[in-house]
């Protein structure tokens, strides 16, 4: 009985996993240090998705910031605006475009939906400029 069971989940658990899209590659690629700002973001998905909310955050300067330097909270960053053209779109490939950005430390937070209606989300981290 155990043995069957075992077996089902073997089964299973891959197909489960498969089904959810996941991020296959990106660029920037998570963490990357790029020279030029990016004029736009590319998420290659495993499996069709549509992105349903994508936030861009660019950290603040770590020193002096806030109430004893943002000890307190308050140091989440400064959201940078993005269009909404790109959402809702089913594909394996999102382009995001990018407005102009600075030198910086940037988040990326992402939300997107299969095509099996399951949500899934992730973060990706750049940095433009600077060594």
């Amino acid at each position: 009985m155990f043995r069957n069971f075992l077996l089902t989940m073997l089964i299973i658990l891959p197909m489960a996993a498969h089904a959810h899209s996941p991020l296959s590659s990106s660029f920037p690629s998570d963490g990357e240090t790029l020279d030029v700002a990016p004029v736009e973001i590319v998420m290659d998905f495993k499996a069709s998705a549509k992105l349903i909310k994508v936030e861009l955050m660019m950290s603040k300067d770590k020193e002096g910031n806030g109430f004893l330097g943002g000890l307190f909270g308050g140091d989440d960053g400064e959201p940078v605006p993005l269009g909404k053209s790109f959402l809702m779109s089913m594909n394996k490939r999102q382009v995001i475009p990018m407005p102009s950005l600075g030198e910086g430390d940037y988040s990326l937070s992402w939300r997107a939906m299969g095509g099996d209606g399951h949500v899934i989300k992730g973060e990706l981290t750049f940095k433009v400029g600077g060594k």
